[in-house]
């Protein structure tokens, strides 16, 4: 069974847990907006959210390190803009955004097992009975549940995760009623439809600008 998301209260609880740690803000907040693998979220430098000019970016777009695609631009929301401003103005531009603890460490992003461990622990300071029940995997479907279940799209949601089929999105969330095969029935009927791509990205099924503009939640 996969891991299970935060929920919006869990998350406003957590952002009052970890006011005043910087580390926790930047984790929290941007896990949350940007939708990333722990990989490619621990790799963020200070580049990827700040511009050379000092301003805190409108959104972030990285190369995949499973991939090598590029995600979606991805909108840096109010409670993540905060937190860079407060805690990475006066970092270099090549500074991981998440650096470990130690100071032999500090040039390097904190590893996989940390992250974990940070999960875990604002788990466990909400009080739920099954930590085991969450993992950095929560927090990169936090959002995009939020998304499914206001619009219903497995396809726009595959696309904000950068996966690469519905199939496997639909597994990801734990989708069970067959919105996977919904919405290839739906892209079959506009198909035979001869309805221009152009309208199908209108229509049903959002294009680029479309689905980055439904990111705009839990900001």
């Amino acid at each position: 069974m996969g891991k299970k998301p935060l929920s919006r209260n869990q998350i406003q609880q957590l952002r009052g847990i970890v006011k005043g740690n910087p580390l926790h803000e930047l984790l929290l907040n941007l896990g949350i907006d940007l939708m990333l693998r722990s990989s490619d979220l621990r790799g963020l430098k200070v580049s990827d959210v700040i511009n050379p000019s000092g301003t805190v970016k409108e959104s972030v777009s990285v190369k995949q390190q499973k991939t090598g695609k590029r995600t979606l631009a991805m909108p840096i929301m109010e409670h993540s803009r905060t937190a860079i401003s407060e805690h990475l103005s006066d970092k270099s531009q090549d500074e991981f955004v998440f650096s470990g603890n130690k100071s032999n460490y500090t040039k390097q992003p904190i590893c996989t097992q940390q992250y974990s461990r940070i999960v875990k622990g604002w788990m466990k300071k909400l009080g739920v009975e099954d930590v085991s029940d969450f993992s950095t995997h929560s927090m990169r479907k936090s959002k995009a549940s939020v998304i499914y279940e206001q619009t219903h799209d497995v396809d726009a949601v595959r696309r904000l995760l950068g996966q690469s089929s519905v199939t496997a999105t639909s597994a990801y969330l734990g989708v069970t009623d067959n919105s996977a095969l919904e919405y290839r029935r739906r892209m079959y009927e506009k198909t035979n439809q001869n309805i221009p791509s152009s309208s199908c990205q209108n229509n049903g099924t959002p294009g680029e600008k479309g689905v980055e503009s439904i990111t705009e939640i839990l900001g």
